[in-house]
């Protein structure tokens, strides 16, 4: 009976692990800056979009944030500098992240529903 407990929960474990780190490795690195402006190109502000990036139907609007030009830092796409610092200056060309700064510029881009600033 209890070889049969072990081998269960052992295949289980070999099924289902790599499953798990499929799908969090999706969420985990879903930034990509230039998807996030082709799908706000030709809207306005606030506009809704929907599409679909890698296996995920993400729903959200159109706001304008900082899009770096820098390939070697990678972001994570929830940094707070890149919506505060076109919210402040629309003209922004560098933004400081993490100690790091970042050239780019500012832009319409997916932003995904977040609760409002008080």
């Amino acid at each position: 009976m209890n070889k049969k407990i072990l081998l269960s929960s052992m295949l289980c474990g070999l099924f289902f692990s790599p499953f798990a780190v499929q799908a969090n490795d999706k969420v985990e690195t879903v930034y990509n800056a230039q998807k996030f402006q082709q799908v706000c190109k030709g809207k306005t502000q606030g506009a809704p979009v929907s599409f679909a990036y890698r296996g995920i139907i993400w729903n959200g609007t159109c706001e304008p944030q900082f899009f770096s030009s820098s390939k070697a830092v990678q972001l994570q796409g929830n940094e707070p500098e890149l919506y505060r610092s076109c919210m402040a200056d629309a003209q922004s060309t560098v933004i400081t992240v993490n100690g790091t700064e970042l050239k780019g510029k500012c832009a319409l881009g997916f932003t995904p529903p977040r609760p409002a600033a008080m």
